[in-house]
């Protein structure tokens, strides 16, 4: 059986289960949890600031995979007001018609931002 320890920041109302292994949503490779993934966990848990390390890693997460990231939650916003006011907003510039290119290390899996949306309440 797996060992887990969930810690939990009453304050901000957060709990995190730390399993032995997680899935890396970059490579679906598992992954043990390092010491010091625990060690800071267990830190910001007590310091009531655990929502605070895991929107730090999201965003550090975001920002590392694509240089890119601001057009997409500018995108991703549009699609929300769109669904929210059920009509579409003004067409926004395609990454092309910015002149923005990248490489193909850079680009965002459409998956992996719907599974970090819906992680997060998105």
């Amino acid at each position: 059986m797996e060992n887990l320890r969930t810690y939990t920041d009453y304050a901000n109302k957060t709990a995190l289960t730390i399993p032995e292994q997680f899935i890396d949503v970059k490579t679906g490779n598992s992954v043990k949890v390092s010491q010091k993934i625990q060690e800071q966990v267990e830190y910001h848990a007590n310091n009531n600031t655990l929502i605070h390390l895991v929107l730090s890693a999201l965003n550090s997460y975001l920002q590392n995979r694509n240089n890119h990231s601001d057009i997409i939650l500018e995108e991703i916003n549009a699609i929300k007001r769109m669904l929210e006011s059920g009509c579409a907003p003004p067409r926004l510039p395609s990454l092309k018609e910015k002149n923005l290119y990248a490489s193909s290390s850079d680009k965002v899996d459409i998956k992996e931002v719907e599974d970090v949306l819906e992680a997060f309440g998105g």
